[in-house]
């Protein structure tokens, strides 16, 4: 608490007292830049070495699936690795047949463009219509 200095009022003394928050705001801007740093690590587990890309930033992220394709070709369907045999069953079978959905592609930059292009067929094949290459945004 903070105090003022005693102020004589008539023979009486009074103690002006307030809450300080200061040590409050101190614990809230803690917590909210520990978030900021968290927040982006919890979009994706699978590490992709994206390439650059627009600067605008598609905030979209409802009602959507994410199929990783890391450098060695390897392809994971969220956070579960697949095979390319059984991803369009796979997007089937959790989408429920919605095929309004839109299924964002994270490939490594390093990655040959034919195997991005078997992903993207077969996710076209299975039915659905709106498909997203995810880049880098320049800094």
């Amino acid at each position: 608490m903070a105090f003022s200095s005693p102020k004589k009022n008539g023979n009486r003394r009074v103690v002006i007292s307030e809450i300080n928050i200061t040590p409050f705001v101190d614990v809230l801007l803690v917590l909210l830049i520990i978030f900021m740093v968290a927040a982006p690590m919890l979009t994706s587990s699978v590490d992709v070495n994206l390439p650059q890309g627009a600067k605008t930033a598609n905030e979209e992220k409802l009602q959507t699936f994410t199929i990783s394709i890391k450098a060695d070709s390897t392809i994971y369907f969220q956070d579960d690795l697949v095979k390319l045999s059984i991803l369009g069953n796979r997007l089937k079978e959790i989408s429920g047949n919605n095929f309004t959905r839109k299924i964002f592609v994270r490939a490594d930059k390093n990655l040959d463009y034919g195997r991005v292009m078997e992903v993207v067929k077969t996710v076209s094949q299975v039915g659905f219509s709106q498909v997203v290459l995810v880049t880098e945004i320049p800094k």
